[in-house]
């Protein structure tokens, strides 16, 4: 017979993290190795975390464009207990807006956000290195007209030396929501760090309308103290208490 706790307890929400992926030609080398390396650790760290989240269920789906697109977890998204992550190759173009467009027609409850408990509104992270070799504007202007994407979490990285900055801006919707760097160990740990500060919160939201925009989280980024890339501990940073990842921190920091 189940518990009382059992009982009473309400079934969690499921919590979305979708990753939109730039693997064409221009990441290859150091910048596809970077990038696969910091998707393997940030998983690692959201497993920990859907662990203990009793909040809500956490799922991961990851969508890579070169040209065209294609779905890596393409039966939608996985739970994270069940996600391995599978190294991505770069090659091709920049299509982002196929994979605006690829991402607008899974957006929805008949589609990837059908859900029997509900679902929170998504975490989308979107990282590029270039220029969309593809009409993205149309696309984008269509996607925009999306509800769990209006609402969503989003945040952008425009990685290396000449990323297409206004591009990802209008994509997020907020330049201030997009994390630019050349440096490839700071992306690493940004994009662990962004990935599951943001869940975390999210998870928290009392409610499906968003809770925290993108820009939220970038400004937890900014307000790290200025060592924090190097190293950070327990000890060097104490966030606000909703914000603390109790899971596993790692020798490096976050």
């Amino acid at each position: 017979m189940p518990s009382m706790n059992q009982l009473t307890e309400s079934p969690r929400k499921d919590l979305d993290v979708f990753y939109v992926l730039d693997t064409s030609s221009s990441m290859s080398g150091e910048k596809i190795n970077s990038l696969n390396h910091a998707m393997r650790d940030t998983t690692e760290k959201l497993k920990a975390l859907a662990e203990k989240n009793g909040d809500a269920k956490l799922k991961i789906a990851v969508l890579e464009f070169n040209s065209g697109c294609d779905w890596v977890t393409d039966n939608g998204p996985e739970a994270m207990e069940d996600f391995t992550y599978e190294d991505l190759h770069a090659n091709g173009l920049t299509d982002m807006g196929a994979a605006l467009k690829e991402l607008n027609s899974k957006l929805s409850r008949h589609a990837f956000l059908n859900s029997m408990t509900g679902a929170l509104m998504p975490v989308i992270i979107f990282m590029t290195d270039g220029y969309a070799t593809d009409n993205y504007v149309g696309a984008l202007a269509e996607i925009r007209n999306n509800r769990w994407f209006k609402r969503a979490t989003k945040i952008g990285f425009a990685l290396g030396a000449d990323p297409d900055v206004k591009m990802i801006s209008s994509v997020v919707g907020n330049s201030e929501a997009v994390l630019r760097t050349q440096n490839l160990d700071l992306f690493e740990r940004l994009i662990r760090f962004v990935s599951v500060t943001s869940s975390m919160l999210v998870s928290q939201s009392a409610t499906t309308k968003t809770a925290y925009k993108g820009v939220d989280i970038v400004k937890r980024v900014e307000n790290l103290p200025s060592d924090a890339v190097v190293r950070l501990s327990k000890e060097e940073y104490d966030p606000e208490p909703e914000a603390v990842y109790d899971g596993d921190w790692d020798d490096s920091g976050w």
